[in-house]
């Protein structure tokens, strides 16, 4: 069986090469099929491919140069908060020329709303939720001929009907799961995407665990309330992999809250130091899951920066998202970690129901009270998004400021914005919010450069990007190329102009 597995377009990624991301999900799904029998495999990522190739780009014109469609048995699509106008265009392109290829689509989004996308689009079937283990057996029933209906965890179309199979459990040993597959992903270019605060060296995601249990109004974790988490042995395995294949040194975990206990956190800080691993490491947690003696084990083994999902500076408006944090406690901290020589960051976003003059400016007094942090990226107030499976999606639909669903996932989801404002839910004139918005975000900013006037130099020269403190330490000789790497893209590769763009493609991405 020939599959063809295709990684479209992210809806809510950073603009230019920043944007460049291995795509977990379909990196999985690719990982685990290749360990089948009979099953051939080759993938794309149309995501990379326009960020490396944007000149006119057509997502079928790419698709036909690459490949021979009509060889292939089965197309997947995949991605996290993928376009559905180009899911809905390939899918029905695909049926119209090969009527007999069967097609599937999961990630995040198709997750949420399968029915829109079956309905809406050619797909012949959804994969909910994990699909490692639901992939396997459903490409075994197409592969025999058999029934879907003993798949679980897909929605399928069967005589113009949606059916249901069932939820699959959640995969509780994730050690089992195999590395993703990055290879076929471009990774060797991937691993170049230097991000925001880069020590000047080659970078890799990773995840070492799934779920989070928190109630925000504004998320619904497709991975589940409950976290589950690798093997502190398993972890440490793929960042050897990644260290000696690929020269990554700069490791950024993207759980939703990295590991969630303690106890595995520090059993994996400590795992690094015995192996006398010399990395730099990147998480992403919440402030009620820390405390000093974590934090110390952290810096230790090589963390450098720890992102917290703070959202909002009023505590009217904490508890209206349903945070379980007040201010003070995301003040201290966050005053906390930086203390211990842990750079932190914070995600801010405001729009829901209460919010008002006073509470944004709640929010902005509390960030320029932490303005004495030399931030990596200056922190900004952004808009929420009403996701669909969202109490926040489901408190918009009743106020009937979402009055046709359908319609907004396909105008607002299609592309997503934080930067701007998708739905007002709040009581004030939506110009005038997203004009006070923009007013405060100016006096943040502002506010930090007076206190930080270097950096604004820095800045000005590309070098806000790069961790100047940080260059030298743990360098050898294999470190010379990424570090000069880093501070070509720091200079340069940033620069969303034409020049920075060819210099760019010469230099760095090929």
């Amino acid at each position: 069986m020939k599959i063809l597995i295709i990684n479209i377009q992210n809806s809510g990624s950073r603009v230019g090469y920043a944007g460049l991301f291995l795509p977990f999900g379909v990196a999985y799904i690719t990982s685990v099929l290749k360990k089948c029998d009979g099953v051939d495999i080759e993938c794309i990522d149309l995501h990379n491919e326009q960020i490396l190739h944007p000149e006119l780009f057509d997502a079928w014109d790419v698709l036909n140069k690459r490949f021979q469609i009509k060889d292939f048995d089965v197309i997947m699509f995949g991605g996290v908060f993928l376009k559905l106008d180009v899911l809905i265009a390939l899918s029905k392109t695909i049926r119209l020329h090969h009527k007999n290829i069967f097609q599937i689509a999961g990630g995040n989004l198709c997750t949420t709303i399968p029915d829109i996308i079956l309905n809406k689009s050619a797909v012949d079937c959804v994969v909910l939720f994990e699909g490692e283990e639901t992939i396997i057996d459903l490409i075994k029933a197409i592969k025999n001929h058999e029934s879907l209906s003993n798949v679980k965890g897909i929605k399928f179309i069967h005589d113009n009907h949606i059916l249901f199979t069932g939820l699959r459990d959640k995969i509780d040993n994730l050690d089992k799961i195999p590395f993703p597959e990055r290879e076929q992903f471009k990774f060797p270019i991937l691993r170049k995407a230097f991000p925001m605060g880069t020590p000047g060296r080659y970078s890799a995601i990773m995840f070492a665990s799934r779920g989070c249990p928190f109630q925000c109004i504004f998320c619904n974790p497709v991975s589940g309330r409950k976290i589950r988490t690798r093997s502190p042995e398993n972890i440490i395995e793929e960042i050897k992999y990644l260290q000696n294949k690929y020269n990554v040194q700069y490791f950024r975990f993207f759980d939703e809250v990295f590991i969630g206990s303690k106890k595995k956190i520090k059993d994996f800080c400590s795992l690094i130091k015995e192996n006398e691993i010399k990395i730099f490491w990147w998480c992403q947690t919440q402030i009620n899951l820390v405390d000093e003696d974590l934090l110390l084990h952290m810096k230790d083994s090589g963390c450098i920066e720890i992102g917290y999902g703070i959202e909002s500076g009023s505590d009217k408006i904490l508890s209206e998202m349903k945070k379980g944090i007040t201010s003070h406690d995301a003040r201290r901290v966050i005053d906390l970690t930086y203390k211990i020589g842990i750079i932190p960051s914070i995600s801010i976003i405001c729009g829901t129901m209460s919010e008002d003059i006073d509470t944004l400016n709640e929010t902005k007094e509390f960030l320029k009270s932490l303005n004495h942090i030399p931030w990596i990226s200056v922190p900004q107030i952004n808009f929420i998004i009403p996701l669909p499976g969202t109490e926040l999606f489901e408190i918009a639909k009743e106020k009937n400021i979402i009055t046709d669903p359908d319609q907004y996932i396909m105008d607002v989801l299609s592309r997503s914005d934080r930067y701007n404002m998708s739905t007002n839910l709040t009581k004030m004139d939506s110009d005038f919010f997203a004009n006070l918005v923009a007013k405060f975000n100016q006096e943040i900013i502002d506010d930090y450069y007076g206190k930080h006037p270097f950096k604004k130099y820095l800045s000005y020269l590309g070098l806000n990007h790069i961790r100047l403190d940080l260059i030298f330490k743990n360098f050898n000789l294999y470190q010379i190329k990424p570090l000069l790497q880093a501070l070509l893209w720091s200079v340069i590769g940033k620069r969303n102009n034409l020049l920075g763009h060819i210099l760019s493609k010469l230099l760095l991405y090929r």
